[in-house]
């Protein structure tokens, strides 16, 4: 799968990309048809602790998925993102499965 890494307003982090890129593999492990993903990672302002946001999309036959979670670190950001695509990917598997 190939993956676009792109950092808005926030540090490039080669720990944080290799942690990614673990997640994604296992995406693409258990779901083969996963094209390609584009990631951000993104410093916002907020009165919160919440600062730092991890958005995926993935491209897959027939669409595109999207998550986005804003964490109080980058690690717990990605961790959220491939929660939220696992379900997404796993509604579209059992829809594929009953037709």
């Amino acid at each position: 799968m190939k993956t676009d890494i792109r950092y808005v307003e926030a540090v490039q982090n080669d720990a944080l990309e290799e942690q990614l890129h673990t997640k994604l593999e296992g995406l693409e492990r258990k779901y083969e048809w996963i094209i390609d993903a584009h990631v951000f990672f993104k410093t916002e302002k907020h009165p919160n602790e919440e600062n730092y946001v991890c958005e995926i999309k993935l491209s897959v036959p027939g669409q595109a998925m999207f998550a986005s979670a804003n964490e109080i670190n980058f690690n717990k950001a990605v961790n959220s993102s491939i929660h939220q695509l696992g379900t997404q990917l796993e509604k579209m598997k059992a829809k594929m499965i009953e037709h």
